[in-house]
């Protein structure tokens, strides 16, 4: 899927180290511990100040190698901001240790910040049995829903203390840095309000999860909105994406920068077209949630936590499906869903 793409750099800097990638951003990688083994982060030069866009996961690694890059790289110039993609805990895990450490803000969409700001504050008794309804519909057996609820705490665990202010992004914000004006877009699916960052001075594009160059973002059906379809929500996000040139360099969280966005657009799209048609072509008699993750997913070998995104991603696409007509759902005499053309 990649071959029509370009990528400028044949090495990602270690940890603990940066990267100049434009004028005044700066690339640097923490570690994370699951497959994939890192996440991409910007340090970007102000005026008299730096900025970080999104933060890794918080643990003693992740703050030994910030501090490192404090210490080597900031020139004697404090953070005065951290700004954030997203939600989910690679890229917002350390946000509370950071806006503490440097007393800024974090600036980020509303919707993210409730969203990481409810599963912080979470009941584990009224989370463990919104779970168990959940994938109770979607067929799961019951020591598999045990495994999922542990990897549910392992989440939690790393975001650490969240930041209980914020400022807010909003899709129409213009945030100004260096002089430089960063346009924010807003995308769905990925999660609530994902938000990219786009300077047309520098023609570079801080894509976050929603513009990685090979693998597609986890997209799932969530336990809280269990009727959803976010990966419709997702495809029709893209669309804003090619009103910025096709010569803006992509920097992604997951993977190397890279040229060429129109064109992974249409892969982007394509992909998750190829993926439903697959779903449809095997539902002429009827099929639970699990046994069409096993169809999508009959390529690889899954463990706990590949299964959970897996059955999420393959009940997105059942969604998108079913909204648009190509399949039913029903009930079956356990109580879990079927799903059929």
């Amino acid at each position: 899927m990649t071959a029509n793409l370009k990528f400028p750099f044949s090495t990602a800097p270690e940890g603990g180290e940066i990267k100049q990638v434009a004028d005044g951003v700066y690339w640097l990688r923490m570690p994370l511990p699951f497959s994939l083994k890192f996440i991409n982060l910007w340090l970007l030069e102000d005026d008299d100040s730096w900025v970080i866009v999104d933060t890794g996961v918080c643990n003693d690694e992740t703050e030994m190698l910030w501090k490192q890059i404090f210490e080597k790289y900031l020139g004697g110039k404090p953070v005065s901001r951290v700004i954030a993609t997203h939600c989910h805990p690679d890229h917002i895990g350390m946000a509370g240790w950071l806006t503490e450490y440097w007393d800024i803000e974090l600036w980020i969409p509303q919707a993210e910040w409730q969203q990481a700001r409810m599963g912080v504050l979470a009941d584990p008794e009224t989370s463990a049995k919104l779970m168990s309804a959940h994938y109770d519909r979607l067929g799961i057996p019951a020591d598999a829903m045990k495994r999922m609820r542990r990897i549910g705490n392992y989440f939690k665990n790393m975001n650490g203390n969240f930041p209980i202010t914020y400022r807010r992004v909003t899709g129409d914000s213009k945030i100004k840095i260096n002089g430089r004006i960063w346009t924010v877009l807003i995308g769905h699916g990925h999660s609530p309000e994902h938000a990219s960052y786009y300077c047309k001075e520098l023609d570079v594009i801080i894509g976050g999860d929603m513009l990685l160059p090979k693998i597609t973002p986890a997209i799932s059906v969530s336990m809280e909105e269990p009727n959803g379809n976010p990966l419709q929500q997702f495809v029709d996000s893209l669309e804003q994406f090619y009103d910025v040139p096709d010569t803006v360099l992509i920097l992604p969280s997951h993977e190397m920068p890279y040229y060429n966005l129109h064109t992974r657009l249409d892969e982007l799209k394509e992909h998750h077209d190829q993926r439903c048609q697959l779903i449809v072509d095997n539902c002429e008699e009827s099929k639970s949630a699990m046994e069409i993750t096993e169809i999508m997913f009959a390529h690889r070998e899954l463990n706990d936590f590949d299964i959970l995104m897996a059955l999420g991603e393959a009940v997105a696409h059942i969604h998108m499906m079913m909204y648009q007509g190509k399949l039913k759902r029903f009930a079956n005499e356990q109580g879990s869903w079927e799903f059929i053309r």
